[in-house]
């Protein structure tokens, strides 16, 4: 899976986005502050557990970030 690709289409963001709103009963609630909190600086990654089948997208705090490991169990599938 070429994570930049998908992350990179509209289809697919759309798609975490519902997938995220159906997981937490129908609605999410994001406020204006919330939403202005959120900045160029802040870096999601995406990582897909094979054995699960599952993804995870976690914060990923810059200056670790060529440096931490991955958690147990989970796999970037580049």
């Amino acid at each position: 899976m070429d994570n930049k690709k998908y992350l990179e289409d509209p289809e697919f963001l759309f798609t975490i986005l519902a997938a995220l709103v159906k997981k937490n009963d129908g609605e999410l609630n994001i406020t204006e502050l919330e939403m202005e909190d959120v900045s160029k600086k802040d870096i999601i990654g995406m990582y897909y557990n094979k054995k699960d089948k599952t993804f995870c997208f976690k914060s990923v705090d810059p200056t670790t970030l060529l440096s931490t490991p991955l958690s147990s169990g989970e796999q970037l599938d580049n």
